[in-house]
């Protein structure tokens, strides 16, 4: 009885012994499948870090050549040089998302100057006491006051909604306030236009309101009344007073005698009841 009893202990104690190396040898392979996903994974953030960090630097370098730069952009770009020397791939390329981000606003912004910017460049002032003008004078003469500027500051307040509303601050006041510097400007107040696109871009970037800019009084439209008669030519509505259609040119009689009001036909010559000549 004894003898099978460690019997059955020897047997229940390989069978452990055989578990335990079964066991701890999947997991072994189990933690070498892990490391092998974890190394491919770094690889794949070290390449992309790599391949962003390159890609803003030529943009980087492009607009320095147009004369844009940004102090901003290139502390970004630099530390995330730092970040993917130390293996950190993640932080590197969300420093130069923002860093690309930042460049691409200033373009778009450069961009939409236009004109605007050309006015700023072209700096030399006339002779005085001269007959000569400057280009920019001849520019400043061909727009209107604010036409340039209110333009400009419309396209950095589109920009400026656009990137609020990505950051999820509230921009429906500063989207109603761009609105209404677009209808200004179609209106051609280009003063009040840039009053409000200024404004606009100060609420989408998270500031207050300030003053609120005064709209004019909107424009009291004259409903003309019914026309008197219509043209036996061409059809066209007229005046009491009108001798010419104004669509075709043809000469009116007068309807009434101008001498005793009896009306009158269009070919009679004198009126039928005083005899007063018809001027024609």
């Amino acid at each position: 009885m004894a003898d099978d009893q460690v019997t059955v202990a020897v047997v229940l104690a390989v069978i452990a012994v055989v578990v335990g190396f079964l066991e701890v040898r999947f997991l072994r392979k189990r933690m070498k499948h892990r490391r092998i996903r974890a190394a491919k994974g770094d690889d794949n953030l070290q390449d992309q870090s790599h391949n962003a960090i390159v890609t803003t630097k030529a943009i980087l370098s492009a607009m320095e050549r147009q004369g844009i730069r940004s102090e901003e952009a290139s502390g970004w770009l630099r530390e995330a040089e730092t970040a993917a020397s130390r293996q950190n791939f993640r932080v590197a390329m969300e420093l130069t998302s923002r860093a690309k981000d930042r460049l691409l606003t200033l373009k778009a912004e450069q961009t939409s100057k236009g004109d605007l910017a050309k006015l700023d460049r072209l700096a030399a002032p006339s002779l005085v006491g001269g007959d000569e003008v400057t280009t920019k004078e001849l520019i400043q003469k061909e727009f209107p006051p604010n036409l340039m500027q209110s333009k400009f500051s419309i396209e950095v307040a589109g920009t400026a909604i656009e990137t609020g509303g990505a950051a999820g601050r509230d921009v429906g006041q500063a989207t109603q306030l761009l609105e209404a510097a677009k209808s200004r400007f179609d209106a051609k107040d280009y003063t009040t236009a840039l009053a409000l696109a200024r404004q606009s871009k100060r609420v989408a970037d998270g500031g207050a309101i300030g003053t609120p800019v005064p709209m004019p009084p909107t424009p009291v439209v004259s409903v003309h009344a019914a026309p008197d008669r219509i043209c036996p030519t061409c059809s066209a509505p007229l005046q009491s007073d009108d001798v010419f259609c104004r669509k075709c040119g043809t000469r009116l009689a007068p309807s009434e005698c101008r001498s005793c009001g009896s009306s009158l036909l269009a070919d009679d010559v004198f009126c039928r009841k005083c005899g007063t000549p018809v001027p024609r």
